[in-house]
């Protein structure tokens, strides 16, 4: 049987050369460094592969919208123009013309008789309304025009009155009135 024995004493060694210590230092602390090296390489590729997938993906996404903003140019964006134009020539239709229905309308309201023998013609601001009509109603319907906000300087200007119209209290009758606000409102 073999004897064992222990040594406490360091053994004995002759003094370490530069390659000797070099080799410690690469079994050491190069190991550590070259471990952190290789990490933060293979950090850097995999951040490399991250934004090229972004960039690709910018890419696919820049010619989708492309793609699509070419169709609402060539389809939609005509169709949108010609209902903005049509938009716009309303509201200067609107915003240009006379209000001439509401006018007519409130005359025709004055009226009592809806078979009455009566013409309305309108030139620019100026209304003129002849006709055949009851005296009385002729007097009615120039007061109407005198108080009403929307005439001013409501004149009978000709009334013609034949033997016969003075007994039946009728006469042919010019009246003018001259409309204070011709235009409506703006849009």
């Amino acid at each position: 049987m073999a004897r064992r024995t222990f040594n406490l004493l360091k053994p004995l060694a002759p003094p370490k050369s530069v390659w000797d210590k070099v080799y410690d230092w690469i079994l050491g602390k190069a190991r550590v460094v070259i471990l952190i090296t290789e990490i933060l390489i293979a950090l850097a590729f995999f951040a490399k592969v991250v934004q090229d997938t972004d960039a690709k993906n910018k890419e696919d996404e820049i010619a989708r919208l492309t793609a699509e903003l070419r169709f609402y140019a060539d389809t939609l964006e005509p169709k949108f123009r010609l209902i903005e134009r049509k938009d716009q020539n309303y509201v200067n239709i609107w915003n240009l013309t006379p209000k001439y229905s509401e006018v007519l309308a409130e005359i025709y309201s004055y009226i009592p008789n809806a078979a009455s023998e009566i013409n309305v013609r309108i030139e620019g601001a100026r209304v003129t309304i002849f006709g055949t009509e009851d005296l009385s109603t002729l007097q009615v319907l120039e007061a109407a025009l005198k108080s009403s906000g929307t005439f001013s300087a409501a004149v009978i200007e000709n009334l013609s009155l034949q033997q016969q119209e003075i007994l039946e209290q009728k006469g042919d009758y010019i009246l003018t009135a001259i409309i204070k606000d011709l235009y409506r409102e703006q849009l």
